[in-house]
């Protein structure tokens, strides 16, 4: 137990515990990776530990198949939104969840014999959804079958009727739209044009002028017009100045062209329906081939239905990916806001898409980079050691180290009129004269580093309350979405 670092007993580990300082944000994105969904009670995590407990990393990349787990948000979308109907007295969570001088809870003392809360899990149908029935909520479905290529757990194949399944339980979350002729003027060459142009697409982004001399090209008359060219003095739409930018724009510069029509997906009448009688007939005694074989089968309409499916629907096989890599929600904002809905929706759309443009414009192939392993070479050294832990007892270990840390340094620089809660929150304990401010002024990487295991503390101590029985899965669902929704803005 490090909980009091000023001990005598621990003063050869100081040392220990400041140098692993710079660590500490990666131990904090490997616990965040790796938080429990809302349909696990418990998740445990292979964890690589220092043996004076200085540092603990969660030692997991969560692999995950991207069809499952697309499906599996699909149903927590239908869960949450028949809470939000039926619900009649929800309680929010109170932030910061335990007091700034409340010490963080010891795992074996209020945690070990508490009994979790049950997950949030759509029933699902044994008939219907017999082909993910007994393995949907699994932490890693399907990882002793033959769809998996092992226990290392890095591609996957999926049938048909599994497919199918998935593809309607995902439904929630995916859009609708197969005609790409919707997205005309309102994909990403057009918002690269309208950028260059400094112009709006009505429902897109605005972006500040590219260049600073658009206004000079108005004029009737200059050094780039000549007495042949046609000037048209009716207002242009934007629309057109956006599809055909060198014929209506005088100085077209950065732009893109976009595809003008994409042929329609539909069923032609007079191919499949004539009437014209042929003259030619086959010779008695012969069959054509597959004469036996059903025209359909009970999976048809699904397959017909995958075929057109966005990714990763319309793919049989494919290679895992880490959980948060996956979006589940990014196509929405990418179509046309629906005029009924608020003005601070549209807003936030155009803003999303906003900057879903600058980092398509901004962004450049990586580089090969050597891979460094960081986790294999500390557990080659004799100072690092694995074993297996509940995911909260984990982060409890990462905020109480990082709390340690900190107040190491903060003694160090002989700062005792500073103190810091066990919110990670630096105050003074006095009023602090002009000499002890330029004194007690830290970095910004030590402000950064208390604001990320601020936030880690915040998220920690939410799952513990719900742990404790103190909160619904629910409410601790829109805890989670309210401080990174904070964290974001």
């Amino acid at each position: 137990d490090h909980g009091d670092m000023s001990s005598k007993k621990y003063r050869h580990d100081k040392r220990v515990y400041l140098g692993a300082l710079k660590f500490v944000p990666h131990a904090v994105y490997k616990l965040l990776e790796n938080m429990p969904m809302p349909w696990e009670q418990v998740r445990e995590v292979k964890v690589l530990y220092h043996i004076t407990g200085a540092i603990t990393f969660v030692n997991e990349i969560p692999w995950v198949v991207e069809p499952i787990y697309l499906a599996q948000w699909g149903t927590m979308w239908i869960m949450m939104r028949r809470e939000k109907r039926d619900r009649r007295h929800f309680k929010r969570m109170r932030f910061p969840p335990f007091d700034d001088e409340e010490p963080p809870l010891d795992y074996a003392d209020n945690l070990l014999d508490v009994d979790p809360l049950e997950p949030i899990q759509l029933e699902l149908d044994e008939e219907e959804d017999s082909a993910v029935y007994t393995w949907f909520y699994d932490h890693k479905p399907l990882v002793k079958t033959k769809l998996i290529n092992g226990p290392s757990y890095r591609k996957w194949h999926l049938s048909l009727p599994i497919m199918a399944t998935l593809h309607r339980l995902a439904g929630q979350l995916l859009s609708d739209l197969i005609d790409r002729n919707y997205f005309y003027l309102f994909d990403m060459e057009s918002f690269f044009t309208a950028k260059a142009l400094n112009m709006c697409i009505p429902g897109g982004p605005k972006f500040e002028p590219l260049y600073r001399d658009m206004e000079k090209g108005d004029e009737d008359w200059n050094e780039f017009n000549d007495i042949n060219k046609l000037i048209i003095r009716s207002p242009l739409r934007t629309e057109y100045r956006i599809a055909f930018p060198h014929l209506y724009n005088n100085r077209p510069r950065k732009v893109k062209l976009s595809i003008y029509h994409t042929p329609m997906v539909m069923r032609d009448r007079k191919v499949y329906e004539e009437d014209d009688d042929d003259d030619f007939a086959l010779p008695e005694g012969v069959e054509p081939l597959l004469t036996s074989t059903p025209i359909y089968t009970d999976t048809t309409a699904a397959g017909i239905s995958l075929l057109f499916a966005p990714r990763p629907f319309n793919m049989r096989s494919g290679r895992m990916r880490r959980a948060e890599d996956i979006p589940l929600v990014s196509e929405w904002y990418k179509e046309h806001c629906p005029p009924s809905y608020p003005v601070k929706v549209r807003v936030s759309y155009q803003k999303l898409l906003k900057c879903f443009v600058l980092n398509e414009l901004h962004h450049r192939p990586p580089k090969a980079q050597k891979k460094k392993h960081l986790f294999r070479s500390l557990q080659a050294t004799k100072f690092f050691q694995t074993t297996e832990l509940d995911w909260a007892e984990a982060g409890l270990q990462v905020c109480k180290q990082g709390y340690n840390m900190l107040n190491l340094l903060i003694h160090r620089k002989n700062l005792n009129y500073l103190h810091l809660d066990y919110n990670f929150n630096l105050k003074p304990v006095k009023t602090l004269t002009t000499k002890e401010r330029k004194k007690s002024r830290f970095g910004n990487a030590f402000h950064l580093c208390r604001e990320i295991l601020r936030l880690t503390k915040l998220v920690v101590d939410a799952n513990i309350q719900f742990r404790l029985g103190m909160w619904t899965h629910f409410s601790w669902l829109m805890g989670c979405n309210t401080f990174f929704h904070m964290l974001a803005s």
